[in-house]
C-alpha cells in the first residue's frame, strides 16, 4: 500500500512522536511511505534522520485551506496513495478536502480526548469524510461515538503499541541508578515529560514535602513553542517547599528504559492523559505506576487493577500512595499483550488490507 502521512505541527510531544512511529513501521511492513510535513519542525527533522521520504508541508490555516487541499490532492493522485494518515485534529479540514472524491482512504488516528458535543453542520461534514478513525481505547470509543456524528463502522479501537525491546529485561536498578547518579538507598518516583502545568510536576514536588523519604527523577524539559519558563517555576516551587535537595533533574534522555529502570514507583500526574505512552511505558517496565483518575489513564491501569488510582491535583493522595508504592499491583504479561508491536500491527494489517474505496 501507498500510505502519505500528513501533519501540520510545529511541536514535538506525543501526537507527533507517535506519527513518526507508525510511519517507521508501516515501511518496515514493506508499505511505501511518505510524510508531509512543516519544512524545519521537529517532525520533519526527525523524518529526515529517519530516512523516511518526505514532503514539505508548510502550516496551513484550521479551517477552509482551500488551496492547500488542492495541491495535497494533486499530490495524492500523482503519488497513488493508497491511505491518508493523520493524528492532529487541526489537520482534519485539510484532509478531508484533500481526499474528497479520489481512491486515498482516509485515516484519522486518535490522540486526543473529545469531551463535548461536535454536531453541528461543519462537524458533520468534516467527519463524514473519515474513512477511519482509530482510537486507542475503548472509553474513547464510546465517547467518540457520543459526542461526534461519526457512526460505529467508521471506528476501530487499535491501542498504541511499543517495540519489543520495551518488554525485555532491562538494565540492573543499582546500575541504572547509579548511570544517573541518584542515591543508591531512597526510594525513586520518577515522572518523564515536556514541563507544562497540565502534566503534574507541581502535584509531585508538593507531595514531596509530605512524603519526606522520597526523590523524584524529573526528565523533561520547557514545553516546545510556549513562551513560559515552566523549568524555573518549578525550580523556585521546590525551592520553597524546601525539597530541591530530593529532586533530581535531566532535560532530555533519548531512550527511558534505563530511567524506568531506575524508579521505584512512576507518577502520571497529568491534568487527564489522552493515553499516556509514558504509563505504557512504565508498565512494560514492571514499575507500579500512580496515575491521575482521568482521562484514558483509568482504562490503561484496568481501573486499579494494575495501578494505583487518585484524583488530578491531589498532592497528598499521592503522598499516601507512594508511602504505600509496594503494595500496588503490576500489569501482568497478558495484561501487556495487547500493546505489543506485532500485536498491533496484525490489527493495522486487517484495517488497511482491503481494497481503498473513495471517500465521500
Amino acid at each position: 500500500m501507498n500510505i502519505a502521512f500528513l501533519s501540520s505541527s510545529t511541536g514535538w510531544g506525543g501526537l507527533e512522536q507517535n506519527l513518526l512511529r507508525y510511519a517507521t513501521w508501516m515501511q518496515e511492513e514493506q508499505h511505501r511511505v511518505q510524510v508531509f510535513a512543516v519544512p524545519n519542525s521537529p517532525l520533519c527533522e526527525a523524518v529526515v534522520k529517519s530516512g523516511i521520504a518526505w514532503e514539505p508541508h508548510p502550516r496551513q490555516s484550521r479551517y477552509f485551506p482551500w488551496n492547500a487541499a488542492w495541491r495535497l490532492r494533486k499530490q495524492l493522485l500523482n503519488e497513488r496513495s493508497d491511505f491518508l494518515w493523520v493524528r492532529d485534529p487541526r489537520d482534519l479540514s485539510l484532509a478531508g478536502l484533500a481526499v474528497q472524491g479520489t481512491p486515498c482512504q482516509l485515516i484519522f488516528q486518535q490522540g486526543m480526548q473529545i469531551n463535548r458535543a461536535k454536531r453541528m453542520p461543519w462537524h458533520v461534514l468534516r467527519f463524514r469524510r473519515v474513512n477511519h478513525w482509530v482510537t486507542p481505547l475503548k472509553t474513547l470509543r464510546e465517547e467518540v461515538l457520543q459526542n461526534t456524528p461519526l457512526r460505529p463502522h467508521q471506528l476501530h479501537h487499535i491501542p498504541l503499541a511499543l517495540d519489543a525491546p520495551w518488554f525485555a529485561p532491562g538494565t540492573n536498578p543499582a546500575d541504572a541508578r547509579s548511570s544517573f547518579g541518584l542515591p543508591d538507598e531512597a526510594p525513586i518516583v520518577g515522572l518523564f515529560g515536556r514541563l507544562n502545568r497540565l502534566k503534574g510536576q507541581r502535584t509531585l514536588i508538593q507531595a514531596l514535602a509530605e512524603a519526606p523519604q522520597w526523590h523524584a527523577f524529573l526528565i523533561g524539559a520547557n514545553t516546545t513553542n510556549e513562551r513560559e519558563d515552566e523549568k524555573s517555576n518549578l525550580l523556585a516551587w521546590a525551592k520553597e517547599l524546601g525539597v530541591s535537595d530530593r529532586i533530581h533533574w535531566l532535560d532530555s534522555l533519548p531512550n527511558l528504559k534505563t530511567a524506568y529502570a531506575a524508579c521505584d514507583v512512576y507518577a502520571m500526574c497529568s491534568d487527564s492523559e489522552t493515553f499516556g505512552m509514558v504509563t505504557l511505558e512504565a508498565m512494560a517496565c514492571g514499575v507500579p505506576v500512580i496515575g491521575t483518575d482521568a482521562g484514558g489513564t483509568p482504562e490503561l491501569l484496568g481501573h486499579g487493577a494494575r495501578g494505583r488510582l487518585i484524583p488530578p491535583h491531589d498532592p497528598r493522595a499521592l503522598a499516601e500512595a507512594l508511602k504505600d508504592w509496594k503494595n500496588i499491583p503490576k500489569a501482568s504479561d497478558e495484561d501487556l499483550f495487547p500493546f505489543h508491536k506485532q500485536a498491533v500491527l496484525k490489527q493495522w494489517a486487517k484495517l488497511i488490507g482491503g481494497s481503498p474505496e473513495p471517500a465521500s
